[in-house]
This record gives structure tokens, sequence and C-alpha cells, in this order.
């Protein structure tokens, strides 16, 4: 026998849906299908505050879908939070209430800790972490998280308002372009180094893990763009050479070349810079690329308590 549950994460950049069949006997995930609605909360919140009308409009459209969707394939319980981009949001209860009464999916905004402890549940249930220490680092549009495991016990997580669609707010707003990311990027380093160095000074990490959208996509590119497999992890010169060839292509090139969609072309470069930030400063050669985040922590956690 198995539950049918579904999960929406709705982030900075995107919202977007999985639904999963869970078996009741044994400790299996299986997903049936995965949707994305490109509707970017963070644009209006990181420049307005807010999330403006027309985006509420669009977050409702893809919410009635999602609904439709849930009824169609039979789900018997959907969960769906928000992160960093709701958190922020000076009308995030009016945005709650009009997806209520829109589609009758109840959001919950949680806070970067409990982001972190889903993002950790669905690595561990997809990993053998065994005796090793490993630090998880999970790349949203609004928020970085950097979560660090000794076997399959989270020890410390902490929620870094550093996401690559801030970031390129944060470079228009500045009128600059994505030549001077290393600027801003250096304004955020000081509490992440402080982070890092409290859990990896005495007790380095055997290596790192990357979840979210953006990583999915640099371990795919390292088969595009470095002709090396597998797409499942990135030494940290691999990573260097994929940013190197990344940076050298116009956004719309990216798009025309490498087949990206517009909403991860633009955040890609940043994305891959951040990692490779964290990564130096953890003085860890090797990120494993498990293709889980935050849906998939949800639908264990829905499984567990029935």
């Amino acid at each position: 026998m198995s539950r049918r549950l579904s999960a929406i994460d709705i982030g900075s950049n995107a919202i977007r849906m999985m639904i999963a069949d869970v078996s009741e006997n044994s400790p299996t995930l299986h997903v049936v299908k995965k949707f994305r609605a490109a509707v970017r909360l963070g644009h209006d919140v990181f420049t307005e505050g807010l999330i403006t009308p027309s985006t509420i409009e669009s977050a409702k459209a893809a919410f009635h879908q999602y609904a439709e969707t849930n009824k169609k394939e039979h789900v018997v319980r959907c969960r769906a939070v928000a992160t960093s981009a709701c958190r922020e949001a000076k009308n995030r209860q009016h945005f709650v209430d009009e997806i209520f009464k829109s589609s009758g999916i109840k959001i919950e905004i949680i806070d970067g800790g409990e982001e972190g402890r889903l993002i950790h549940q669905a690595v561990r249930n997809e990993i053998d972490l065994d005796s090793k220490k490993s630090m998880l680092i999970d790349i949203g549009g609004g928020s970085v998280e950097v979560t660090f495991s000794k076997g399959d016990k989270m020890i410390a997580t902490k929620s870094f308002s550093m996401g690559t669609v801030r970031i390129l707010e944060n470079l228009t707003k500045r009128k600059l372009d994505e030549s001077h990311l290393n600027i801003v990027l250096g304004e955020f380093l000081a509490d992440l180094g402080e982070h890092i160095y409290k859990n990896c000074d005495h007790d380095p990490v055997d290596f790192a893990i990357g979840t979210g959208g953006n990583l999915e996509c640099l371990g795919k590119l390292k088969v595009d763009l470095l002709k090396k497999t597998p797409h499942t992890f990135l030494t940290l010169p691999e990573l260097s050479e994929i940013i190197a060839k990344l940076r050298a292509l116009k956004v719309k090139e990216r798009i025309e070349k490498l087949k990206l969609r517009p909403d991860r072309a633009d955040v890609i470069v940043p994305a891959a810079m951040l990692v490779e930030t964290i990564m130096r400063q953890a003085e860890t050669q090797k990120i494993l690329i498990p293709s889980v985040g935050l849906r998939d922590g949800l639908i264990w956690d829905m499984a567990k308590s029935r």
C-alpha cells in the first residue's frame, strides 16, 4: 500500500510542486510528477518590499492549476511552504489568504531553520551519510542555507539572506552588472565565513552536498560544457571552469546556446559563485548533487506524520 502526497515549495524564483507515492511498509518514495511555475516573488519583495497584485494573480493561477492536478491525481494530502521572499513580504498574510481563497491550499511560512531541517531530511533519505561529516548547501533565490551534519544528525544550520534573485536585484539597484558580482558577494561573506569557521575549523567536512535547481543545472552543465560525467557531483576545479565558461556568455547566449530557461540563465552565475565561495571557505574539493530538495523533505515529513 502507498499514499499519494504532494509538496509545494513557494520560493523566491519559482513555485514548484512534486507529487510522490510513499510506501506504507518500506521507506521508499516514488516521484510521480514534478511541476514548476516561473513566478518570481523575489523580484517584487527584494525591490518593493511586497508582492504586487500582478504577481499575486500569477501565483493564484499556478495554485489553481496545482489544486486541479491534486484532484486529478488523487492526492490524499498536500503541504505548501513558503520561504525567503514570503517571509519578508509586508503583505504576506494577504498573499496567503488570497491563495487559500482561490485554491483551498493553505500556505505555511517557514523560517530558515525549518527550511534547513527539511532539506537535511531529504538528503539523508537519499544519501548514506554514515559516519561522515557533511556540509549541505541549498542555494535559493532569496536565501542560502548552510547546514552541517554528522552522520545523519544535523548539528548546525543557518540561513543567509544572499540568494540569487536578491543578488541580481542588488546589482540592478546599484546600476552594476554581472562583472561586479565579486563586490556584492564580498559584502555577504563575514557572517557566512564565521558560520563555516565555527563548524569546520577543528573538524573538517568530508564533502559538501548541494541542493536546489541551480545545483542540478550545474551538474548538467558539467556534461554539456565540460563533456564530463557523471552529473551527480562536481569538483571545485570543474565548478571554477564552468563559471569561467558561463561568464564568457551573455544571458541571451546562455538561453540560445545552452538551452537554459530565461529565469535560470540570469541566476546561474551568482549561484555557481556562491557554491564556489562556500566550498573554498570550508576547504572542501567535492560537492555531491543528489537532485533532492525542500519538496522531498516535505514529502518525507508528511509520510512520517500519518
